[in-house]
Formats: C-alpha cells, structure tokens, sequence
C-alpha cells in the first residue's frame, strides 16, 4: 500500500479513538470544573473539533518523515516533539475558544494533563492493534509457508 495512503488510513482511525477520549476528557473536565453549565447541540462538534486540530501536527509529523523506519531514540524525540506540538496548539486553540482562560490555571493544568492522557492513550490503543495485525500477518504467512514449503 502506498505510504501516504497508510499514514491517512492510520490517522483516520486514530482520530476516531480520539473522538471517543476528547468526549470523555469534556464529560471529566466539565463535570469537575463547570458543573452548573448547559450546552446546546453545537457541543456535539467540539470533540470532532479539538480532535481534528490535535492531528494537523500529527499528520505534519507522519507526512513529513522520510519513509525509513526510526530507531527507538528518534521515535522517542518525535514523540516528546508531537506532545509539545500538541499541548502548545490545543491550549492556544483552547483560549481562541473561550474554554479556556488565563485566570484558570487548575483547568489550564487538567487541560495539558488530559492532552497527555489523550495522547499517551491513542498511542498505546494505535499501538495494540497494530501488534494484532502484526500477528494475525504472521500467521497467516507461516500458515502459507507450511502449505507452500518450495517458495
């Protein structure tokens, strides 16, 4: 498959993963921190939003990148770089939005943790499902191997 069509194919179920987490971050962060407030149906977009915005550095990351594989220490740095990339956009996104405000620095903090969480979730969930097909890849190659031992 073509790199750039796997990196789209990857991101996109990665943003859906995203979607589900930001619901529960909003439903977690409004519960704490705004209790009394109500919304109207236009709520509903927010989390396709911040999802959306969350992966245009992301996807800058991916596209970006030679199409060579990275060793553990430059996979590492990438990360620590899509984190910072991350937290810095959303919360100036978040001010844009009104969500956030200077003078709320316990749900400015909750906020950045909760990117993190976010972040550190997608990968690890990104992550298992890619070892699955991995082994599922596996098996069916030694699955062809034992019924077609001359190639």
């Amino acid at each position: 498959m073509n790199r750039k069509l796997q990196i789209l194919k990857n991101t996109a179920g990665n943003y859906f993963i995203t979607v589900t987490l930001v619901n529960i971050v909003i439903f977690l962060l409004g519960t704490i921190f705004r209790p009394d407030e109500r919304f109207g149906y236009e709520a509903y977009l927010s989390p396709l939003i911040y999802a959306a915005v969350a992966f245009i550095p992301l996807l800058a990351f991916s596209l970006l990148s030679s199409g060579r594989e990275l060793t553990l220490k430059q996979m590492l740095v990438r990360h620590i770089l899509e984190i910072i990339a991350l937290e810095v956009i959303l919360i100036f996104f978040g001010f844009g939005t009104e969500s956030l405000t200077a003078e709320n620095i316990p749900l400015i903090a909750a906020f950045a943790l909760s990117v993190l969480c976010v972040y550190a979730l997608v990968t690890l969930i990104s992550w298992v499902l890619d070892l699955r097909t991995a082994r599922r890849i596996n098996s069916d190659l030694e699955l062809f191997r034992s019924r077609h031992p001359e190639q």
